[in-house]
């Protein structure tokens, strides 16, 4: 405590009240970080319960970590209300068997819509990257009749809803036959994700300064030299932002690849999951928590580690106006 001369009155300390501020603080912040990660907890955790568990208590928790260890027989109910005797000696195995047994049918359903996921959102998120950046590099570093008007006829387009192009977009592909195929989707995304990243990459090109470009064109560099030696080895950080953009985009969208490939070959994660709902697979709502887990490790691999070059690329003046 401080005293106050002029009134002789105990005063708090500013250091006592910053640190009552920043307590107060990170307690909103724990708060807000628990309602957010508690659906996915949940998720996770009945990704480990069968059926019968669900039913009886949803919000419970995985009754076979704890019987795994037991050192008695245990008896459990299956799916058929029937009761069985588990002896000590197999409590062990049966019950990790029970636990992961939503992952083993989960893992068999989407192996084939994870392939088919990561082949689309990797080459969209390569073609999207190419082209994206020859275009804002032609655009920001040349200027010739008309250049600002097609940048912002390009950049316009970005006002038009998704939701108001499905009915448009669907018929083009049927008229080019490419439905039932992976060039509904390839073609689509390439599209409509070049605008966002000739945007970024537009505003981070302009800043780049034009005494490199002379130097290297002094030193005998032409165009294609300018590109690849100097504009992509510089813009590393905003090709991080447009690479995980458009893979977020292409994972998480789920309307235009359920319309356009009804056959089942061609689904990508988001419809699969769908599908799968409608499959005697469903009828284990572990197995449906597990899917769900499983398909969102991806991401949640790529966000632990893109998390810092897309804050670089965003700090770097990539959505500079």
């Amino acid at each position: 405590m401080e005293l106050d001369v002029t009134a002789n009155k105990p005063v708090p300390s500013l250091r006592g009240e910053r640190r009552r501020k920043e307590w107060g603080a990170h307690a909103a912040l724990l708060v807000f970080c628990f309602f957010t990660l508690a659906p996915f907890l949940f998720v996770l955790n009945n990704s480990f319960r069968s059926t019968v568990e669900q039913q009886r208590a949803f919000f419970g928790l995985p009754s076979a970590f704890v019987n795994m260890w037991s050192k008695e027989p245990v008896e459990v109910l299956d799916e058929n209300l029937q009761r069985t005797l588990i002896p000590a000696e197999q409590c062990f195995s049966y019950f990790l068997n029970e636990a992961t047994r939503g992952y083993q049918l989960a893992r068999e359903v989407l192996h084939d819509y994870l392939l088919n996921t990561l082949e689309v959102c990797l080459s969209v998120a390569l073609g999207v990257v190419i082209m994206g950046s020859v275009v804002a590099y032609l655009l920001a570093r040349y200027r010739f009749p008309g250049s600002r008007f097609v940048y912002y006829y390009i950049i316009a387009t970005m006002m038009f809803p998704a939701v108001l192009m499905l009915v448009p977009s669907y018929m083009v592909v049927r008229e080019l036959g490419l439905l039932n195929s992976f060039w509904a989707l390839f073609l689509p995304y390439l599209a409509g994700g070049q605008v966002f990243a000739i945007f970024v990459f537009k505003g981070f090109f302009d800043g780049l300064p034009e005494e490199l470009f002379e130097s290297a064109r002094l030193d005998g560099a032409g165009h294609f030299n300018l590109y690849t030696r100097i504009v992509l080895p510089l813009s590393k950080p905003v090709v991080s932002v447009v690479a995980i953009m458009t893979i977020l985009g292409a994972w998480n969208n789920f309307m235009w690849p359920f319309v356009t490939n009804t056959d089942g070959s061609f689904h990508v994660i988001s419809s699969g999951l769908f599908v799968m709902t409608r499959t005697p697979v469903a009828q284990n709502m572990g197995t449906l928590y597990a899917a769900y887990i499983l398909s969102s490790l991806p991401l949640l691999l790529l966000f632990i580690a893109a998390t810092k070059p897309f804050i670089q690329g965003i700090t770097s003046g990539a959505f500079k106006a």
